[in-house]
């Protein structure tokens, strides 16, 4: 197997960490075909990685989720393994595409599609456009991550989409999967010509994987577009063949209302020296302090708007 690891410099630490940084929400090796990971040997695991690790401070491996379609994922068989904040959900599908979200979804949301579909047509021709080709991908990735920032402006929050560098990134890689030859699937709903509604996804071994869901601004909210494109691209992933819906991670209302399963996920924190001690000290108090902030809605509100005009006056060039 191979477990692509990355060190970065954090507050003057040299930190390991997975190679997906702050993007990616799965921690796992790549293993060959078939080979299935003996789960005693989590600690002669945890002694070859120590012996391949270049100098650090500290080791934060986060993200893990103890399977991989149902195939013991090794890093969940470390030692000194703790608890994740977040869990992960997913949900099996199987049968008629066209039948597919009937059977997964929960009543309430039934009548929220049901809702959705009705308010939809009412406003215009409704489109599902999966991006097929160059000019489909050229037209709906500016879309979504236009969709996705002021979304985010809107929460006072930062989302990596903000550099560039990124957006280029996630650009190309669904240009290059176009025909099959990647992962990325790139969706979009339109109703009377406006798009209310894309997804960026990932497909692999059977799964779909929801990696951005972004919808258009509060005018379009009754029509529940966020709902709406997952349910046309679950059904669109049970035609391909596909087996596996993964809706990542963090407990959101609709996850469960399709049907997901909370999964539980691991990390992996080793201080290897005295500043790394000190730093995963610090950083478990920030984490503490973040979640204190968050539990209380008067105080939550308060910092998010903060932090939102902090960031409309560096976008504006406000000293």
């Amino acid at each position: 197997m191979l477990l692509p690891l990355v060190v970065t410099t954090q507050s003057g630490c040299k930190v390991l960490t997975f190679l997906g940084y702050a993007v990616s929400d799965i921690s796992a090796p790549l293993m060959a075909p078939g080979y299935v990971f003996p789960e005693e040997a989590g600690p002669a695991l945890w002694d070859a990685i120590q012996a391949a690790l270049p100098p650090a401070d500290l080791v934060i491996i986060d993200q893990i989720p103890a399977l991989l379609r149902h195939i013991r994922n090794p890093l969940a068989c470390l030692p000194h393994l703790e608890a994740a904040d977040r869990q992960s959900f997913d949900v099996a599908i199987d049968g008629e595409p066209d039948l597919v979200v009937d059977r997964l979804v929960n009543n309430q949301t039934r009548r929220i599609l049901k809702t959705s579909q009705r308010r939809m047509s009412e406003r215009g021709e409704i489109r599902f456009l999966v991006a097929e080709t160059p000019e489909d991908i050229e037209l709906l990735f500016p879309i979504m991550v236009r969709q996705r920032l002021d979304r985010f402006r809107e929460l006072g929050r930062f989302d990596f989409l903000e550099r560039p560098e990124i957006q280029a990134f996630y650009r190309q890689a669904a240009l290059s999967s176009l025909d099959g030859k990647g992962p990325v699937r790139l969706f979009g709903l339109s109703v009377g010509g406006t798009w209310i509604a894309t997804t960026y996804t990932l497909v692999h071994a059977g799964t779909i994987h929801l990696t951005i869901v972004a919808m258009a601004d509060s005018s379009w909210h009754s029509c529940s577009p966020g709902m709406a494109i997952i349910s046309r691209y679950i059904r669109w992933a049970r035609q391909q063949g596909v087996t596996l819906v993964d809706f990542s991670i963090g407990e959101l209302a609709y996850k469960v209302g399709f049907g997901g399963e909370p999964r539980d996920r691991y990390r992996l924190c080793i201080p290897l020296t005295v500043k790394g001690r000190i730093l995963l000290a610090v950083r478990k108090k920030v984490a503490r302090l973040k979640q204190g902030i968050k539990e209380n809605e008067t105080l939550s509100r308060f910092v998010r708007r903060g932090i939102q005009i902090y960031r409309n006056r560096g976008q504006s060039g406000s000293p």
